[in-house]
């Protein structure tokens, strides 16, 4: 008989064989599960929210599952594939093959910029005395037509040679802007959000998320041309690590701010009670947007991935710029968990976008985003 090229099953296979089959089997489902993810509420169930939160890990350990199989020559690939091509739609929020970026400079567009500066790195979690004015450097390369700063950080003590929001309005050219600050600012140090524009700002406001007194939106209207643009700029669902959580994470340096007490809980405790905090918070936000006349565009660091509910809830009322006009990986968290994309900027479905940029920067925990907004 004719031998077969690819063999399944585990009647010949040894014990390292037949463990790594099984291995096989619970990342494939891993993996299916974690397709779900943005179908459940963590309000009423969290555990499939966990498998969404470390999709690009359980991903990449079945890509590899894959390649060994191939090259074993076992039809235990087969299964595999089909998962892997299955969640298609998901991977496509991660990569990007095809990028927008020619558009004509005739056309009326918004130039935004996303980022989560971590207090511009006020207590040296970095070892950079520089990163400060290497971020404001990063800021002024873009040059963006609207910042949005998330984890903003100003003070009005006057021994700070370095004013934050002075060098953004005076050095940057940034004429306009609107800062919210949270209830933990004290002593002449102010923590919260910013946005800041080069176009004229009509109208602005807020709103402190009522199950988190560190998270909050604001939103400014703001003049481009003969256009108003409604931009939000959110922050939820922080976990807030202490040191210990934080390096099984990967991140880089202390986050816990010296301001803050760290909360009493482990890991997972914290992420379970973040993926709620973010499910309540994200259906705040879509109610207000939902609320406004205006054309919109959010900026947000939300803390969770493109598989998960929190960013399900938003792509049903408004389009992803990554996935619009963005190209190859679209991972803004620097830390061990690779392609971790919790940065964002939608915009409403009824404006374009290009240009789609992740800039690669280690000057904060984040990397900053931008993105051109097509008005029209």
């Amino acid at each position: 008989m004719q031998a077969r090229i690819f063999r399944f099953g585990l009647k010949n296979m040894g014990w390292k064989g037949k463990t790594l089959a099984y291995i096989t089997v619970v990342f494939n489902f891993l993996l299916f599960f974690s397709y779900l993810a943005y179908l459940s509420d963590p309000l009423r169930s969290t555990w499939i929210s966990f498998t969404g939160l470390f999709y690009p890990i359980i991903f990449l350990f079945n890509i590899l599952l894959l390649i060994i199989w191939i090259l074993k020559r076992k039809l235990f690939f087969l299964p595999t594939l089909i998962i892997i091509i299955l969640g298609m739609y998901h991977h496509s929020r991660f990569f990007q093959f095809y990028a927008i970026d020619n558009i004509d400079d005739n056309i009326n567009k918004l130039k935004v910029m996303s980022y989560n500066v971590r207090l511009f790195d006020l207590y040296n979690w970095n070892e950079n005395k520089e990163s400060k004015a290497q971020i404001m450097s990063l800021i002024n390369e873009v040059n963006p037509d609207v910042l949005c700063i998330q984890e903003y950080y100003f003070t009005e003590d006057k021994k700070i040679a370095f004013n934050t929001r002075n060098y953004i309005i005076d050095s940057l050219g940034f004429k306009y802007y609107y800062e919210n600050f949270s209830e933990e600012s004290k002593n002449e140090n102010y923590f919260g959000m910013a946005t800041f524009s080069k176009c004229p700002i009509l109208n602005s406001g807020s709103k402190q998320f009522s199950n988190d007194i560190s998270n909050q939106f604001i939103f400014t209207d703001v003049k481009k041309g003969n256009d108003t643009i409604r931009i939000y700029n959110s922050h939820v669902g922080s976990i807030r690590f202490n040191h210990t959580d934080y390096k099984v994470m990967g991140g880089k340096g202390n986050p816990i701010w010296p301001h803050q007490k760290p909360p009493k809980r482990n890991i997972l405790s914290k992420l379970k009670k973040g993926f709620k905090k973010r499910s309540t918070q994200v259906k705040s936000l879509t109610k207000h947007i939902n609320s406004s006349p205006l054309k919109t565009i959010v900026c947000m660091d939300m803390n969770d991935t493109p598989i998960s509910y929190s960013y399900h809830q938003m792509d049903k009322y408004l389009n992803d710029a990554f996935t619009n006009s963005g190209f190859g990986f679209g991972g803004t968290y620097i830390g061990n968990i690779p392609a971790l994309r919790i940065d964002y900027i939608w915009h409403d479905k009824k404006l374009g976008s290009s240009n789609f940029v992740v800039y690669d920067e280690n000057l904060s925990d984040h990397k900053a985003i931008s993105a051109e907004i097509i008005i029209q």
